[in-house]
Order: structure tokens, then C-alpha cells, then sequence
């Protein structure tokens, strides 16, 4: 339920029955023929292609529990029985049983669209069975052809499915040039009221003064004395004579504007022009799009190459996504890309010198789940990062990892490479987005080079960090606050403060620490801080803020909020018991973060949030499920590879199986989504 409650709602059944309904409804093995002939009919310079190993979904869903889904989010009703039994299985309507479904998105500045692409094992059954609304089209290139009642356009043979939907790029036709050779009329219904109304006004206001009103020219004008000594007594009568005011307000033309403007023919106007438009873009949309089917089903484009087409197929778990483009799809973030450049004060930032294309792989593993991410960095970035990320975690780190640790964060990173590095490297990419700033931008850098010593700095903060978190604190502070008594004297107020948050240590290694204990002892001599049995506490907000602890241990740097667990480490009472699984990904990965999901509902408790029935039964769920990780080994060959995993409850056979088994719990029957206003169903009604 934790996962249904998010996913589904009346609009989400609708998703599930169009999209993952129709992909989920095939069958199981893997099909390498197939799976060529689906990826070669991908265009080449699409934007965002999605591959699915049909056979391992399915595998994994086992077919009673997907077809109860599929059931349930009403996919069968797209198919006659007729003279065949059905029997709400998805084996017998005609979709092939192997193979990889493919879909992918090809964005143009007149038309975007996507298509889905699927395997057909049996085309007299899936002619016979189907059953959709629409018109049909005349056959093309061997396929045949429909158009449903919503725009999407259907091809199919012996061997394949083809859905096509699109729209018209939202932009394409902000160019009046653009539009007028459509007969579209770009028209902005407030800017033509502020217009009108404004024109009406200055017309009224030069016809009554036109009369009298003489050009003169400023330097010959005379100004009339004006007392300001009176102006105090004028604003107090007019505040003691509010209603003289409105009356005299009242009595004023203040009708210009209704005489000249007659805002239901505006508003018809405008309404009119939209529909207009409307319907010209649909018939543009339509003819574009059958165009577009007629061009991809005929192999006019040309596809990606052999290459790309083995990297989308090779060891695909469940799901694989790939960005051809990272640049194109940072393109397509249009506001994004507007804060970028008008920080920049420029168009044309890219990422494509640095970023080639990026893959999202969806893996199960018994009952884990996990999100793979590989990013391909161009030369000049996987050298730098290398460099940048070539320290590995402190072994002293794990002991700090225990049984007791609900979460952790792990960074670790060449403090003397970044220093070096850095400069060089915005100078050579970023001078040419400062214009005539760019000789600043490399005196600046120039400056940095010189002042910092790498290797001296690099000995104070190499740069390796761990963040621990140690359950929850109660944190008390007494300080001292100031009021007025009635005579308006200030006096002293003692206050008391508590609260209860998460206790964290962050730690870090220093092999040089005089600057830190120099820092301190002066913020000590000026009362800013206090030490006491080897432990800094740090005054925050003048003293009425919770302090920070600070101490240092072996060649470790210690600041935390709670100096009951610095006392733990320094008297060799911190828990022993080590958190294995934690310690063997922190000791494996440049960078790591993990916490343990069935401690979120104590963790919540001991806070004292105050939840609805509804959200402690979602987190009381959480004590079932495994630890939540994400973590990274760095730079792979020519990627940046990073991995997100959650495990889930063991109660299902595997992760795919537990999903689908929220889901069902999550959708009530079909019949019930096509009321109105859907109202709560249970047993009981």
C-alpha cells in the first residue's frame, strides 16, 4: 500500500490501462531477432528512447498475478471474445509472447511524438480480437491502418504493433512569419484590453484638452511654489474625510472606458480567434502526423546506428532509458534553460562538450529494486573527475558505522586536485559565456593559483567527509533574553529551550589541525566558545541557539550537535557492533548514502510528529521493508556510473511481484473509475 497510495489515482487507472497495461499484457522469453527488428526502426536524433524486456516482466510478475492487473485496470476490455474464449488472458490476444517493446520521442520544433512499438506473434488474432473506436486508414508499406478516436494513429503486420501519437510544438507558431503562412493570428487577450482601454482614455483625455494643451518646451517652464509644511494637515484631512473623497471620486467621468470598449465582444473576439486556431493546428497536426507514420513506415529516416542499437540491448534487466542527448534533453527543460542563460546573460550554454548520453537501467534482484544510472563524460571531463574523485574512503570511517546508525553520508574527494584543477578548467570552458569578461574571469584564476597552496590545504581538509546519524537527541538549552518591564527598562529574562531532533556527528580528516585549534582557542578567550573534558561547544546565535560540539580525535575532526555521543567516542563507549552491509558500500564507492527504512517509523515517533490514521498505517508498512541506498564507484571506463537500491518486503517472491501486488491493493475495480466523482469503497458498504 505504501507504493499504490502514491501511484494511483482516477487519472493514474487511466495511464495504467493505456500504458503499462498494454506494454505488461506480453509474454515471457527473450526474443534477439525481435528485439533487432523493434531498435532499428528507432529514427535517428531521438530524444528519449525506453526498451523493456517484455520477457522479464513478465517472468518476474508471474501470468495469474498480471493478468489480475491487467483485469483490473481494464485492458481486456479492448478485446472481442467473439467466437474465441479469452478468458482474460493476455497469451491469447495475439501479442507475441518474446521480445523487447520499444518506445521513443522525437521532438521537432512543428510536431512532437512518440511511438510504441510491440511484437505480434498470431495477426489473425490480435485482427479478430481488437476492438477499438476510430476510422480506418488505407493500408501502407504493407501495414495495415487506423486512426482511433483520439488522434493516435495504429500500423500493424505479421510482426508488429505501431502506436504513433503527437502535438504541435508549442512553441513553433510564436513567429507571426511562421503563423501567418497558416493563417494563424497570434492574439493576447489582456495586452489587447490594456491597448484598447488605454487608446480610449488618452483619445477622451486629448479631446477634451486639445483645445488648450500648448507644447512647451521644459527649460522655459515656471515652477509654482509649493508649501510642504502644510502637507501633514492636508493627509490628515483627507484621512478624517474619506467618504467627501469617494463622493468627489464619484462625482468624476470615470466612465471612459466603458464608452469605448465593449469587453463582450472583446472576450468574443478573442474566443473566436482561439477557436480558429485550435482548429487549424488540429488539421495541421493530422495531416503532419499521417505524414510523419507514412515516412516511419517506409524507413525514409535514418535509424541509429549498429552501435546504439547493441549498447540499448546488451544485459538488459527489466527496463533501460537512454538520452541519445544530454544537451538535447537539457534543451528541452525550456525554464530551466531560461535561468541559465539569463544568469549567464547568454544563449548559448551547452552541455554537450562534457556530457554525452546518459542510461537509466531498472534491475530487480530477488526482492531489491534498483535504478542504475551511467553517464558518458567527454575527454576533458573524465580526466578532471578522475583526478577530482581519486581518494578513497578512511578505513577509520567504518567503525563509526553501526548497528545503532539509521543513516550515513560518505564523500570523498582531492581537496589538492580541486584547488589546482579547478581554475584551469572554468577558464578553458566557461570564458567564452563572459563576453568581454573573460580577461577578468582569467585574472581571477590566476589569482586563486597563486594565492592557494594546494598541498598546505590539502593537509588541513584532504577531503574525505562522513555525515552519521544516531537516532534522535533532545537537545535543552538555558540563555539569557532581554525584555522591557513597564517603566520601559530593559532586564534580564531567563529562557529555556528544548527539542528533539536527529543527532548527527560529521567527521573529517585533518593531518594538520593548529588552524582549527588556533580558531578556537581565540573564539574561547572571547567567550564565543568553552572547553571542557577535550570537547569544544561552540555558542550559535549568540548564545540562544543549540550549540555545536567540536573535538578532535587520532587524525579525525569531530563536529556534532549532541556531545553525548563525542563523549561515547572519546571514553570508548560508542557501540561496537558494526552495520556490515553499510560499511561494505561505503568501503566500495567514492561516494555513498544510505539510511535504514524500518527505523523511519520510530524515528517518526520519537520526534512526536503528529500524523493522520491514514500515514502511520503507510509508515508502520516501512518496518518491513530494507535499507535504502545510493552510491557510486566513479568513473567506469568513459562513465560515471551511480546506483539507487531499495530493498523490499520479503513477503512476495520478488520485487516485480511485490509492486504489482500494491498496485492491485491500490486499484479498485474498473467499473468504478468511470464514475464522476468517485466516492470510497470498502467490504462494508
Amino acid at each position: 500500500m505504501v507504493i499504490s497510495n502514491f501511484l494511483l489515482s482516477y487519472r493514474g487507472r487511466k495511464l495504467l490501462r493505456y500504458g503499462f497495461g498494454v506494454v505488461l499484457c506480453l509474454g515471457a522469453g527473450f526474443g534477439t531477432v525481435c528485439a533487432q527488428g523493434s531498435l532499428s526502426k528507432i529514427p535517428d536524433g531521438s530524444n528519449t528512447v525506453v526498451a523493456i524486456n517484455l520477457a522479464k516482466l513478465v517472468e518476474s510478475a508471474e501470468a495469474a498475478t498480471l493478468n489480475n492487473l491487467l483485469d483490473r485496470i481494464g485492458f481486456f476490455k479492448y478485446f472481442e471474445k467473439k467466437d474465441l474464449d479469452l478468458q482474460n488472458d493476455f497469451q491469447q490476444t495475439g501479442v507475441d509472447a518474446k521480445g523487447i517493446a520499444v518506445y521513443y520521442r522525437n521532438n521537432r520544433d512543428s510536431l512532437l511524438y512518440g511511438e510504441l512499438i510491440l511484437p505480434i506473434a498470431d495477426i489473425d488474432h490480435f485482427d479478430r480480437l481488437l476492438k477499438m473506436e476510430g476510422t480506418s486508414l488505407p493500408a501502407f508499406n504493407g501495414y495495415s491502418r487506423f486512426r482511433t478516436a483520439d488522434g493516435q494513429l495504429l500500423a500493424w503486420n505479421a510482426k508488429e504493433l505501431r502506436v504513433l501519437k503527437g502535438e504541435v510544438g508549442p512553441t513553433y507558431f510564436a513567429n507571426d512569419s511562421i503563423a501567418g503562412v497558416y493563417g494563424i493570428e497570434n492574439i493576447d487577450y489582456a495586452a489587447a484590453a490594456v491597448s484598447a482601454a488605454t487608446a480610449a482614455a488618452d483619445e477622451a483625455e486629448a479631446a477634451d484638452n486639445c483645445a488648450d494643451f500648448v507644447l512647451t518646451d521644459s527649460t522655459t517652464m515656471e515652477w509654482e511654489a509649493f508649501d510642504f509644511d502644510t502637507l501633514q494637515t492636508e493627509v490628515q484631512q483627507e484621512e478624517e474625510e474619506p467618504l467627501e473623497i469617494y463622493d468627489s471620486v464619484q462625482d468624476a467621468d470615470t466612465n471612459v472606458y466603458d464608452n469605448h470598449i465593449n469587453y463582450d465582444s472583446l472576450d468574443a473576439t478573442f474566443e473566436d480567434v482561439n477557436k480558429r486556431n485550435d482548429s487549424i493546428k488540429n488539421i495541421l497536426l493530422e495531416k503532419w502526423l499521417l505524414h510523419e507514420q507514412e515516412q516511419l513506415l517506409s524507413s525514409k529516416y535514418p535509424c541509429i546506428s549498429a552501435q546504439e542499437q547493441a549498447r540499448l540491448e546488451k544485459n538488459i534487466d527489466l527496463v533501460r532509458v537512454w538520452l541519445p542527448k544530454i544537451d538535447s534533453f537539457y534543451n528541452g527543460l525550456h525554464s530551466v534553460r531560461s535561468i541559465v542563460d539569463a544568469y549567464y546573460n547568454t544563449s548559448s550554454f551547452s552541455l554537450e562538450s562534457g556530457y554525452r548520453d546518459m542510461f537509466f537501467d531498472l534491475v530487480q534482484q530477488r526482492n531489491k529494486i534498483m535504478l542504475k544510472t551511467t553517464v558518458t563524460l567527454g575527454k576533458d571531463l573524465i580526466s578532471l573527475t578522475k583526478k577530482l574523485y581519486a581518494r578513497k574512503p578512511n578505513p577509520k570511517f567504518a567503525k563509526y558505522l553501526t548497528a545503532e546508525t539509521f543513516g550515513y553520508f560518505n564523500v570523498n574527494v582531492n581537496t589538492a586536485a580541486y584547488l589546482k584543477e579547478i581554475p584551469v578548467f572554468f577558464t578553458k570552458n566557461l570564458k567564452k559565456y563572459f563576453g568581454k569578461e573573460n580577461e577578468v574571469l582569467e585574472l581571477m584564476a590566476l589569482g586563486l593559483e597563486i594565492a592557494l597552496d594546494e598541498k598546505a590545504i590539502a593537509k588541513i581538509i584532504p577531503g574525505d567527509n562522513l555525515v552519521v546519524v544516531n537516532g534522535i537527541t533532545n537537545l535543552k538549552i538555558d540563555y539569557v533574553d532581554y525584555d522591557y518591564d513597564d517603566n520601559y527598562d530593559v532586564k534580564e529574562v531567563h529562557m529555556i529551550k528544548e527539542e528533539r531532533v536527529p543527532s548527527f556527528i560529521w567527521m573529517f580528516t585533518s593531518e594538520d589541525q593548529r588552524i582549527f585549534k588556533k580558531v578556537l582557542d581565540v573564539a574561547v578567550s572571547k567567550a564565543d566558545a568553552s572547553f571542557a573534558g577535550g570537547i569544544y561547544k561552540i555558542k550559535q546565535g549568540n548564545g540562544k541557539e543549540f550549540p555545536l560540539y567540536l573535538m578532535f580525535h587520532e587524525d579525525l575532526v569531530m563536529i556534532s550537535n549532541d556531545s553525548l555521543q563525542l563523549n561515547k567516542i572519546l571514553y570508548k563507549r560508542y557501540p561496537t557492533k558494526s552495520n556490515t552491509s553499510f560499511v561494505k558500500l561505503m568501503k566500495g564507492s567514492k561516494f555513498s548514502a544510505a539510511f535504514q527504512t524500518k527505523k523511519i517509523p520510530a524515528l517518526t515517533k520519537d520526534l512526536n510528529l503528529v500524523l493522520g490514521n491514514s500515514w502511520r498505517a503507510k509508515l508502520e508498512e516501512l518496518n518491513n521493508y530494507g535499507n535504502f541506498t545510493l552510491s557510486s564507484k566513479g568513473i567506469v571506463g568513459d562513465r560515471l556510473e551511480t546506483d539507487l537500491q531499495l530493498e523490499l518486503p520479503t513477503k512476495a517472491n520478488n520485487a516485480m511481484q511485490f509492486v504489482i501486488n500494491q498496485l492491485l491493493d491500490g486499484i479498485v475495480p474498473d467499473e468504478q473509475s468511470d464514475l464522476d466523482e468517485p466516492i470510497d469503497v470498502t467490504d462494508n458498504d
